[in-house]
């Protein structure tokens, strides 16, 4: 069965699962305000994106508003700094992202947060392969041409980010690493801003976020050379992989959501509860999935155990690409 088909199996049955289960007191007396989700990357990004739809419909199931706040720059990490010092009450959640939890650790040395002790787990929301783009006017057709071009001139190439230590930046880095080739990294504040510069023209390619990067698309303003996945997707089958001409190259970005650490277990276990539920809504999984989203579903303690998985492996790439920041 397809990866995604399992996908989809799994998130409803679970969903199944939970409209059959006893609601304890906790879902009957949290919240009692509204609460903040503090998302550390732009607006129209791939972690905003869900997000928002999570936090309407989290606000429908449990009564009171949940209410986004973008707080972008340096990578995520000043708004994952800002969560990190937040009460543990259940009132301010964040977004854990690939880029914030498990690449900037491997590429900063010092963090305004530590991305194991002060978060609390609830759920990895989605995993997303990453769309490299270029503009609509660029001679590039395909990964073969990109990687010809910057062999015949290295260093003329550029590509953009979301910022450094992004999943943007890195995608980038490992893509060098492996075709040999060398590419000048742009780093903008945000990935609609990485978008812009390459459809203006100012950069070469980019490593984006499919929410953002397929209306620039459809809209005639970029060119869609590959995704990063490691297979073709279901919802876009005429757009080739990087692996297809970089044999071995894949990757995924990912986000979930999290609670400062020491948030009571009875409250993360209502949140997990409900967005399980969301996530696992027909309607949602088809949106979601629509604009290049893979909805999952799992425990707090299996997102934390891929948390420590996926942080092992960009150590493993930081070390490769040889890539300090600091």
């Amino acid at each position: 069965m397809p990866l995604q088909s399992r996908l989809l199996a799994t998130a409803l049955a679970l969903a199944a699962a939970i409209a059959c289960a006893p609601q304890g007191a906790s879902a009957q007396s949290y919240p009692t305000r509204p609460v903040r989700i503090i998302v550390p990357h732009g607006a129209g990004s791939s972690p905003d994106t869900i997000t928002r739809l999570v936090a309407q419909r989290l606000g429908e199931r449990l009564g009171q508003p949940f209410v986004v706040e973008n707080r972008a720059g340096a990578g995520g990490t000043i708004g994952l700094g800002a969560a990190a010092r937040t009460p543990a009450d259940g009132y301010t959640l964040t977004v854990g992202h690939i880029g914030t939890l498990t690449i900037n650790p491997n590429v900063y040395s010092k963090l305004p947060y530590d991305p194991v002790k002060d978060f609390a787990p609830i759920m990895l929301s989605a995993r997303t392969p990453l769309l490299i783009v270029v503009s609509a006017e660029s001679p590039y057709k395909s990964i073969a041409d990109v990687i010809a071009a910057a062999k015949a001139d290295p260093g003329k190439l550029t590509f953009s980010s979301a910022g450094n230590g992004t999943a943007s930046h890195m995608s980038g880095e490992y893509f060098k690493a492996l075709a040999g080739i060398s590419i000048t990294h742009v780093p903008f504040k945000t990935a609609p801003e990485a978008l812009t510069g390459v459809a203006s023209g100012a950069v070469t390619l980019t490593f984006g976020g499919q929410p953002p990067a397929w209306p620039m698309v459809k809209a005639g303003k970029l060119r869609a050379l590959a995704l990063t996945s490691d297979q073709r997707v279901a919802e876009f089958p005429d757009t080739p992989v990087v692996a297809e001409t970089l044999p071995g190259y894949e990757m995924f970005d990912w986000n979930g959501f999290m609670a400062p650490a020491g948030t009571p277990v009875a409250i993360i276990d209502t949140l997990h509860t409900a967005i399980a539920a969301i996530l696992a809504e027909p309607g949602v999984v088809r949106q979601l999935r629509g604009q290049g989203l893979l909805p999952m579903a799992n425990t707090p303690e299996q997102f934390a155990r891929f948390i420590d998985a996926e942080r092992g492996k960009w150590a493993r790439v930081a070390k490769e690409v040889k890539i300090q920041l600091d």
